[in-house]
């Protein structure tokens, strides 16, 4: 079978050339996740050249139909050979498939989004929520000298540190590392050696507790909703670019930022060893020993959560906590790494998209996002392709 793509606009096309059966049913369950990778809401597939379909071809339509649809976008065929045709209708997939069968797809209406910000890097959607400003608590000591302080993760809380899950902090002293937490849900690095994140998602009796080294944490409720996208495809979108629109659109001089993105390429770091087993050194050579760090970007093509907090105009609480991100802007951010993950359009529930995407063996790793401004060695910055932020400006007054 042949499969030949092209790309118009936002619309997708794959036309298809042969025997769509078991095997190659398995090339094309892949072109369509790569569609997917690439942020493409709208698939049409031309089947006139196809000459068998089999039940494992369907299977892999009805799949692709699935997950498409529930994304808002569209997924169809827009020509068929009558032997596909055929086996569709004994199917009883033509009313789902075949483009003109039905007019569901055709009559939805999509929400329109106020507010666009303007780029050369991105595109940008905003859309109102209603949340007013958030409560800012600055915890422990960003140099790592703190013994561990319990934070409770509840629905309303969004915070980013050194921690680690345990019953206190002598349970975790081998054990800290980075921690992202949002939504009732927590995810961190352990650094005791075992190099897989682990996380902890809220049920009816059960809060997730990070033992916190240090931490930022804010509170409340989002007041947008910020979407973004590469102004090409095989671009990415600096943080530092995302955090001047998400300040221009919250207008604050901070603001508290979760993003669920897919990665361009992320300049980061984590910890090897728990600060809180030793005395931490973190000068050159005795850094390796205590930092793993990316020389390049890295982890394209996966997923991320982030959390962070981000200032046009540091307090004097809040400074020792940020670092710059560009000439304007300072900030602190770490990402936990996924599986590939697509976004749905519309007005997304932050709590539903973070315990989505927390699931067994889909977390990758738990990083500090770093800004890497070496001469000629330099990484940058972390880059995404696309993605969405909820913004969480700061009330004015200072951190508790």
């Amino acid at each position: 079978m042949e499969i030949v793509k092209e790309r118009s606009g936002n619309v997708v096309h794959l036309r298809l050339a042969g025997r769509l059966d078991n095997h190659w049913s398995q090339s094309l369950d892949e072109a369509l996740y790569e569609v997917a990778r690439e942020g493409a809401r709208h698939v049409r597939l031309d089947f006139s050249g196809v000459t068998w379909l089999s039940s494992a071809g369907a299977a892999v339509l009805m799949k692709h139909h699935r997950e498409t649809m529930a994304l808002q976008g569209s997924f169809q065929i827009s020509a068929a050979s009558e032997r596909a045709r055929n086996t569709l209708r004994l199917m009883g997939f033509v009313e789902l498939l075949i483009a003109g069968a039905n007019t569901v797809a055709a009559s939805r209406k999509t929400m329109s989004i106020p507010l666009p910000l303007d780029s050369e890097r991105a595109t940008y959607e905003s859309r109102l929520l209603d949340g007013r400003k958030s409560e800012l608590s600055l915890i422990g000591n960003p140099e790592l000298q703190s013994e561990a302080t319990p934070i409770s993760i509840y629905r309303d809380v969004f915070a980013l540190g050194v921690g680690a899950f345990g019953a206190n902090g002598e349970d975790c002293r081998e054990l800290h590392g980075e921690f992202v937490a949002a939504a009732g849900s927590a995810a961190y690095m352990p650094t005791d050696g075992t190099a897989t994140p682990d996380y902890m998602l809220s049920t009816m009796g059960l809060v997730p507790t990070v033992q916190a080294l240090y931490a930022i944490r804010f509170r409340g409720a989002p007041s947008h909703q910020l979407r973004f996208e590469a102004s090409t495809p095989d671009a990415g979108v600096p943080l530092s670019d995302i955090v001047r629109a998400c300040l221009s659109l919250a207008g604050t001089t901070s603001v508290g930022i979760v993003m669920a993105a897919d990665i361009a390429g992320l300049v980061c770091a984590r910890l090897r060893r728990s600060p809180a087993s030793d005395a931490v050194n973190f000068d050159f050579p005795a850094v390796r020993d205590w930092l793993s760090f990316t020389p390049e970007r890295e982890f394209a093509r996966f997923s991320c959560l982030v959390t962070g907090l981000a200032s046009v105009s540091p307090s004097a609480s809040q400074a020792p906590f940020l670092r710059p991100l560009n000439d304007e802007h300072h900030g602190h951010f770490h990402a936990v790494v996924t599986a590939f993950r697509s976004l749905p359009r519309g007005k997304l529930p932050i709590g539903e998209i973070v315990s989505t995407w927390l699931q067994p063996r889909s977390l990758v790793s738990v990083v500090h996002l770093l800004r890497d401004e070496r001469a000629i060695e330099g990484a940058g910055e972390s880059e995404f392709q696309r993605g969405v932020c909820w913004l969480f400006p700061i009330a004015e007054g200072g951190a508790a």
